[in-house]
């Protein structure tokens, strides 16, 4: 007998394969009962902080379920028995298998208790979600999730004290007043600059204070008002009136000589590359009004954040046994060749004394800007808190840095002819939360009291 023979009486094996089919579908079968099965809940996140919530407050979820996907959701303002609905949305199906439901959504609510006539205190956000899972005879997996809130729909108590009855443009003055609670933002909106509030312990628990300036260019007040936001987002404002004073403008000639122009324009090629190859004149111009801007963005960011604590005491001083060579809001027309080139505003003071002076700060404070600074040259800009700072330009020397502490005997650097300056002499600034003020003010002593001590000062 061959060998062929004995494989074809040998036993079958394919019956054996058959028995085996239907064990791997019932297999199969299981495995996709237990997808369509499954019994993972959705997620539920609140990406907005609801601790506090106010009569009005945008809140934002995120939803998600990567087995079977979203089927619904429903959110709910909950206090005590009362339950309101604020929010509902059914997710389309998608399909038959994973994911017959979006994986994902954030989903936006507007929640008003005041509207809805809830009472201040505590209360949830109640969130459920279901999703497309086969599980609970089809209905699907049910999330509940709840985010326990404290309400609170009314604005603090906000009382004015003292506010300038007469303030000059390009002149500072001070607002005192009184809230009735701790709050998260509070100041004094003029028009549409913000001036921001600091505590006045010495008047009293709950007294607060507000450093205002004008522009030296404001064309009439609009808006006046003390405001505060608290914890929860409810806001108040109370409106104060304050009678303008217009400035009687100054103007001066300056002339501008090739002379000038060959003496200056290299350090500023130095410092701004892109404007080598220009036009001597064309140079001048762009620094005189681009880089003048860019400069002023630099100050007013500098002078945006102040301490709230005063570090000055008294009226602040000028740079010692000088003479005033231009003043505050003085309007320039530059001349070149007989004929007006350019027109700016001159913002501060401008004392000259001896060649390379001594310049001390002109009252405590902390220093929060010293380099360079295009038209201003070597700069040195001084916080002295509660909103007021003071600025020193062209120096030749700056002997501070930043986070530096001075007092008036401090040095803080030399009088030079850096930046745009014709001549060794110190330019001297007065800023008001980023807003350029008359120095005049602050170097008087009877008018800092009348119009800035006597409303820090204990009652």
């Amino acid at each position: 007998m061959d060998s062929f023979d004995k494989f074809e009486k040998g036993p079958s094996r394919k019956p054996l394969i058959l028995m085996f089919i239907p064990v791997l579908l019932m297999i199969g079968l299981a495995v996709l009962l237990v997808g369509f099965y499954e019994r993972e809940v959705s997620q539920v996140r609140v990406l907005t902080d609801i601790e506090i919530v106010g009569a009005e407050k945008d809140v934002e979820l995120l939803l998600t379920d990567d087995k079977s996907g979203l089927r619904s959701v429903r959110v709910e303002l909950v206090q005590g028995d009362r339950k309101e609905p604020v929010f509902e949305k059914n997710y389309d199906r998608r399909g038959l298998f994973k994911s017959s439901g979006p994986e994902k959504d954030e989903v936006k609510i507007k929640l008003e208790p005041a509207n809805l006539k809830f009472m201040d205190g505590e209360a949830e956000l109640l969130v459920t979600v279901r999703d497309y899972s086969w599980w609970n005879w089809m209905k699907g997996n049910l999330a509940t999730v709840s985010f326990p809130m404290e309400l609170d729909t009314k604005p603090p108590l906000l009382y004015i004290a003292d506010s300038p009855r007469y303030i000059l443009q390009g002149g500072a003055g001070i607002v005192t007043y009184s809230l009735s609670e701790e709050v998260a933002k509070h100041g004094v909106m003029i028009n549409d600059k913000f001036h921001p509030g600091f505590p006045l312990p010495q008047k009293g628990e709950g007294m607060y204070g507000a450093m205002i300036g004008l522009p030296y260019d404001l064309e009439r007040i609009d808006k006046s008002v003390a405001m505060a936001v608290d914890l929860a987002g409810n806001s108040i404002a109370k409106p104060f009136g304050m009678i303008m004073r217009k400035r009687t403008p100054r103007r001066d000639r300056i002339n501008i000589t090739d002379g000038f122009l060959s003496r200056k324009l290299p350090e500023f090629v130095g410092y701004f590359p892109e404007l080598q190859g220009k036009e001597p004149l064309v140079q001048y111009l762009e620094i005189n009004n681009r880089v003048r801007q860019e400069n002023n963005k630099v100050i007013s960011e500098a002078c945006s954040k102040s301490k709230p604590e005063r570090l000055w005491e008294g009226r602040f001083q000028r740079l010692a046994r000088s003479s005033r060579r231009a003043g505050f809001a003085e309007y320039r027309t530059y001349y070149y060749g007989g004929k007006a080139i350019d027109h700016q505003v001159h913002l501060g003071v401008d004392l000259a004394s001896t060649s390379r002076a001594e310049v001390k700060a002109a009252n405590i404070g902390e220093v929060v800007f010293a380099g360079y600074q295009g038209i201003y040259g070597e700069m040195v800009i001084i916080d002295h808190g509660q909103g007021v700072f003071s600025l020193y330009s062209h120096l030749s020397q700056i002997g501070v840095a930043v986070g530096d502490k001075v007092n008036k005997e401090s040095v803080i650097g030399l009088t030079g002819a850096t930046g745009m300056a014709g001549g060794d002499h110190l330019h001297f600034s007065m800023l008001i939360n980023g807003v350029f003020v008359d120095p005049l003010e602050w170097w008087d002593k009877h008018w800092l009291e009348l119009n800035i001590l006597k409303y820090l000062q204990a009652s």
